[in-house]
């Protein structure tokens, strides 16, 4: 029986008892002979007394994050003290957080191993800031020996400072069934098959994302031809979906590969087939990309440099990732002009204190970037993170809202022809940014700089699976003082409960497509093997599809697409309702066949086709 709690702030107020009745199997506590194996990182592990928390005592590992390569680059691995059978039903419990962490979650696996070949059982999960509280039931994959079997965490990817408590693993033999245990496992309001949120807003896309198409059939002489067939077959959606990609993959040529580069800290190899696969999911499914790195200020800075590894970066994404998304009439994001917090990022620390001296830097950048790009970027993130956070954003440092007003001027005089986006984080998930996000977003509409378009990050995760309803609220909000919204940086972590993902994934596309002032939905990443958080991927390393990728692609190419055949009547005529974009007509009578191409609008399109 699964222990549900919903998502919000706090998660496992109340701690889950395994029930009485089994064998303990693993001894984790500061007499117990745990092992830490680190790969050059500098691991150090102590035990610590924890007040205010769960568990009276946490092993508290740190290393250098900067130096791991992979997950399984630190590991701490608890031995068994007593034997487990092939299967026996187990429950593991423990509780873990990463004090000092950002909002960002913390990518961990944890298995029941031995080697030698023994198959293990693996549990994916993800660490926060918080503490949170894992039970999971299972079977034993293979039989594990005491002393040489143990209870392993890959933790490379989740440091640098990560703490574990209470760790236990419970053997119940065969007297229990796996589905009589308890379970933690999260959800959120509204997730119901039948919620009357989905249903009103699945009404309200056939109302608001469709439009009436009529085509009427002539014959070489200019009379109504009756009985013609007629195929009408979308072409692309007139809403923008989106996701970033990385110009490393998608500007690679067949001479290059393969290749292995580090991505987010894992060592990737990526082959031709990889590329062609990668190219065509951003073929198939793209009308946007943003570049996740490429345009970034310190990135345009080195691939202008002298150093010829970042040349050939440059190369690739201007010769060849560019010259591609053009061929196939993908729009291009810049993503960004400005970062709010000056002591985020390496160039932009310097200037904490010199706010002159930022914005000679800041005006320099711009005068460099956005002519060099205006002929390819069509929209920027032209202020990206503009409440930010900490005692250095540009408001502080500037000593108020004037320069955000700046900004986005300089960035129009300079870039006309692109859209000038702001976006900001916090804002859906958590939700504190709300109000601060707005307040800049008036002052800027006050003083003549209204964004083109305002985006929400909108990075879900166990802990911020904001209630779809809620969502709708915070659009209509935002529609008040922005006429165009989009999700800029979207993607859903929350382990390995692949089920959940794909439930509030397809509940967000839905709610947000369901929204009149939404013109954009925008991914951050698709592939497991090039996404910053590879859980949250909707395509495997294998490109194999997770439910979650299911979902997307029954959403946008099946759910979202219009494929319609109809006849003429007596006059000619044909109708369908189809969703906005851009349609290819085919008309066939006679052994006659003619085409056509057109724009399907909200207020309705029609079209003659004239037989020869």
């Amino acid at each position: 029986m699964a222990h549900l709690l919903v998502a919000g702030p706090s998660i496992g107020a109340e701690p889950i008892q395994p029930p009485e009745g089994g064998k303990e199997s693993v001894a984790f506590g500061p007499a117990g002979k745990l092992r830490v194996h680190e790969k050059e990182v500098g691991a150090e592990g102590d035990w610590k007394a924890m007040e205010d928390a769960p568990v009276g005592k946490a092993f508290h590992l740190t290393f250098n994050k900067g130096k791991v390569k992979e997950a399984k680059d630190v590991q701490l691995m608890v031995p068994l003290k007593r034997g487990v059978r092939k299967g026996d039903v187990m429950l593991i419990s423990f509780w873990i957080r990463r004090p000092g962490a950002g909002g960002e979650p913390g990518p961990v696996s944890l298995y029941l191993q031995q080697g030698g070949g023994r198959k293990r059982h693996a549990y994916m999960f993800s660490a926060y800031r918080a503490w949170q509280q894992h039970v999971k039931a299972f079977e034993s994959p293979s039989d594990f020996d005491p002393g040489k079997g143990n209870v392993g965490f890959h933790l490379g990817t989740a440091g640098p400072e990560i703490e574990i408590g209470d760790l236990r693993l419970i053997n119940f033999g065969t007297e229990m069934k796996v589905e009589d245990l308890p379970e933690s496992a999260i959800s959120y309001r509204g997730r119901e098959v039948d919620a009357d949120w989905r249903q009103k807003a699945l009404e309200r896309i056939e109302r608001i994302r469709k439009g009436d198409l009529t085509i009427k059939v002539l014959d070489v002489d200019g009379e109504p031809v009756k009985g013609a067939k007629v195929k009408v077959e979308m072409q692309r959606h007139a809403f923008q979906f989106g996701n970033t990609v990385r110009s490393a993959i998608l500007g690679a040529t067949e001479d290059k590969l393969p290749f292995t580069k580090d991505i987010d800290g894992n060592q990737v190899r990526v082959s031709y087939e990889d590329v062609e696969k990668y190219r065509q999911i951003v073929k198939d499914y793209c009308s946007a990309v943003t570049f996740e790195s490429s345009l970034r200020p310190h990135a345009w800075k080195l691939a202008n440099g002298k150093n010829p590894g970042w040349q050939e970066r440059f190369r690739v994404f201007t010769q060849e990732a560019v010259p591609w998304l053009q061929e196939q009439g993908i729009d291009i994001r810049g993503h960004y002009i400005a970062w709010g917090a000056i002591d985020y990022n390496p160039m932009e620390k310097q200037f904490v204190g010199d706010p002159k001296g930022h914005r000679k830097w800041l005006w320099e950048h711009m005068a460099d970037v956005l002519p060099r790009t205006n002929g390819f970027v069509n929209e920027w993130d032209t202020l990206n993170h503009i409440v930010a956070w900490g005692k250095h954003t540009y408001e502080i440092e500037y000593g108020g809202l004037d320069i955000y007003v700046d900004v986005m001027k300089e960035a129009r005089r300079l870039a006309p022809d692109a859209r000038h986006a702001v976006n900001e984080g916090k804002v859906l998930p958590d939700g504190y940014k709300r109000e601060p996000y707005k307040r800049i977003i008036r002052y800027l509409n006050e003083h003549g700089q209204a964004p083109d378009v305002v985006g929400f990050m909108a990075h879900f995760d166990q802990t911020s699976l904001t209630p779809p309803e809620e969502l709708l609220q915070v659009y209509d909000d935002f529609a008040e003082i922005a006429p165009r919204l989009q999700l800029s940086e979207f993607d859903v972590e929350v382990g390995d409960d692949e089920s959940l993902q794909a439930d509030y994934y397809r509940d967000v596309m839905i709610a947000s497509f369901s929204h009149p002032n939404f013109v954009g939905i925008v991914q951050w990443g698709f592939w497991e093997n090039a996404h910053w958080k590879p859980h949250a991927a909707l395509w495997r390393a294998d490109w194999s599809l997770k439910p979650v990728g299911k979902v997307f692609v029954d959403l946008v190419r099946n759910q979202w697409w219009t494929r319609e055949s109809a006849t003429t009547n007596e006059s000619g005529e044909c109708s369908i309702r189809g969703f906005l974009g851009s349609y290819e007509i085919t008309v066939d009578y006679d052994d006659q066949v003619a085409t056509a191409e057109l724009s399907l609008t909200r207020d309705g399109s029609s079209q003659v086709i004239r037989l020869k």
